[in-house]
Formats: structure tokens, sequence, C-alpha cells
């Protein structure tokens, strides 16, 4: 069993102070959970609203300089949007200069605000983040100049420079909620998957599981060697009612603020189909407490949480828990003695 963090973060300054130390306590957070043995730290994209990091890799090159050996991840990657060639430079090289800790975490992601911001038409999103994808692994697994023919981005005689130092190249964790034929993709390919378990939906995303692991057989590839890493907010308290005081208001206070971006800039595409009605009314007027009764958040105390996680890794078949900390102007304080916490009093009763 796995445990890594992800940073998907709002900035609040009133809590958090000015940028330069915002960023200086989320690495030292890095720097704590690789002590505690945490697997990994990922970082999510996002360009607006001081929500999340807008230079992920950027961040994760930094924390690769404080630590040695906990993974770097991407939470994820917003392909769409990006040349790949870009990204295709940037991640191998953040690859090379981690020694070889990178975890590619991709997506088209689903606010279609970045599209908009970007000027990346939504209809062309799924062609997009595919073909991209298809570019940049190309480029890393090429050692000789090759050509690239796409309707989105075309390559003569390049010649990629620098290789990661994984090989054939890092891991690619692919996203993957509530769409079928992203989980049927994502098996075809052979990547691992990354799904977020914290949406009401928890059935379809149980399914999705399901699919994924039956298509990577039917696809010729192993569902042992590939991992499904399940998102969920968490926070470990002393008692189930302090976790709850502390983290429980903040985790919607987050919930809040993502849905008043998702509804900034509505989806109409098909390809967004199932998020019709956005975050925003998926969400609206819940209380941590009934999230916690559907069973959608990790927060509790260490007994609880022992609990909770069992019941997932049973549920959805996770290997891989991706933890969502720091959420809604949590203060560095609270989440050092989340996690500490958490590693202390959970990991080895799960682990």
């Amino acid at each position: 069993m796995k445990f890594g963090l992800l940073f998907n973060t709002d900035y609040h300054a009133e809590v958090h102070g000015p940028p330069a130390e915002y960023y200086a306590h989320i690495l030292d957070e890095i720097v704590l959970a690789e002590a505690l043995g945490f697997h990994s730290a990922w970082f999510g994209e996002h360009h607006y609203s001081a929500y999340s990091f807008g230079a992920p890799a950027v961040m994760a090159t930094a924390a690769a300089a404080r630590t040695n050996r906990i993974r770097l991840g991407t939470g994820v990657s917003l392909l769409p949007i990006h040349n790949p060639i870009r990204l295709a430079e940037e991640y191998a090289t953040l690859d090379i200069l981690s020694g070889g800790r990178l975890e590619y975490g991709v997506g088209r992601g689903f606010l279609r605000y970045a599209l908009d911001l970007f000027g990346v038409e939504e209809d062309e999103s799924h062609e997009r983040y595919r073909e991209a994808l298809e570019l940049i692994l190309k480029a890393w697994t090429s050692r000789e100049s090759f050509d690239f023919e796409g309707r989105f981005w075309k390559v003569r005689d390049y010649q990629f420079f620098p290789p990661p130092l994984q090989q054939p190249h890092p891991p690619i964790f692919a996203s993957a909620t509530l769409t079928p034929e992203s989980f049927v993709w994502t098996a075809t390919r052979g990547f691992h998957l990354a799904t977020a378990c914290f949406v009401p939906n928890k059935q379809a995303v149980r399914s999705g599981i399901e699919l994924y692991r039956k298509t990577l057989e039917k696809a010729g590839h192993d569902p042992r060697s590939r991992e499904v890493a399940g998102v969920f907010q968490m926070y470990c308290g002393e008692t189930h009612r302090d976790a709850h005081a502390v983290a429980g208001g903040k985790v919607i206070r987050y919930l809040d603020f993502f849905g008043s971006i998702d509804a900034k800039s509505p989806h109409r595409s098909k390809a967004y189909e199932h998020h019709r009605g956005g975050t925003k009314g998926m969400f609206e007027g819940i209380t941590s407490e009934l999230l916690d009764e559907q069973q959608l958040l990790l927060i509790s105390d260490p007994n609880g949480l022992v609990e909770r996680i069992e019941w997932a890794k049973e549920y959805y078949g996770l290997d891989y828990f991706l933890l969502e900390v720091g959420q809604g102007g949590l203060a560095h304080e609270r989440v050092v003695e989340s996690l500490t916490r958490f590693a202390r009093e959970v990991v080895p009763r799960v682990g």
C-alpha cells in the first residue's frame, strides 16, 4: 500500500502569508513527508485564482533539490493547453535532476476556464490530450531523429534532448473518473490509473476501475503490474470530532471555491457530458459530515482512518492513496500535525 500527497491547494493570504512563505511551507511539508516515509508528493496544475501551481515542474524540481527518496508527480499535467515538446523537455529534465523520481500524472482537465484561458476549443480537448501524450512518449523513447504527423502538432527530423533517466520512460498515470471511455483508453494504452474517490457518485468510480482492470487484461496487460491511485481529502486528528472541527469546514470551503471557478465557465461540449451541472451543483449544500457519511473523505482520528482506508481498499481495489492536504486555508502547522499523526498511527496498521 502506497501513500502519497497531492497538493491541489487554494492560497489564502491571511493564513499562508506572502507567496514566498506559502511555497516554503509546502516544500517543508514535502521534506517532512519524506522523513515520515510517504511514497510521493504530487502537484496539481491550474492557472487562475491562486489555485494549485501554474508551474508544477518548477515546484517539483525545487522539491527534488531538497529531498532524496520521495517520488514527485503531477496531478495532473494539463496536456491540451500546452505544446507537448515543451512538456517533454521540462519533465524529462525533472526526471534527470530528481534521480529518476518522476511519476507523470496527465489529463485533459475538467475546468473549462483553463481551455478558455489558453484559447483551446473544448471539443478538441480529448484529441489534443491523446495526441500530446503520444508525442511526449515518442520524444522520450526516440534516440534518433524522428517525424511526427498529428492534427495539432507536426515534427520533422526532430531529435529530442534530454532523454529521461527512467527507461523506457517515467510511469504514466492517466486520469479518469466518470467517463467510461477514459478508463478504456487508459487501460488499452497500458497506463497506470489516477481517479477521484471524493466525487459523490462512488459507484460510477468503482465501475470505472473494474472496467479499467478488465480492459487491461483484454489488451494483454497484466493488471497486477498497473497501479490504481485514488484521491481523497485527508486530515488526521486526535479524535473524529476534532478532525472535522479543524478540517471539515476547510474542505467545504475548498469545494465551494473550486465550484465557483467551474461555474465561471460552464461546459458545453459533449466531451464533458458527465460534468453538466458542474462541481458547484455536485457539492451544493453539503457538509463534511454528509461527505463522511457517504465515505468520500479521509477525515477522522487514526482508528477511523484505518477503518476507512481498509474499506476503500476493498471497495475500489486501490493500492495507492493520493491524499489531498491543506485545502481551504488549513494552516501549515495543522498540516504538519496531521501528516505526522497519519504516518505514525495509521500507516503501520494498513501499509
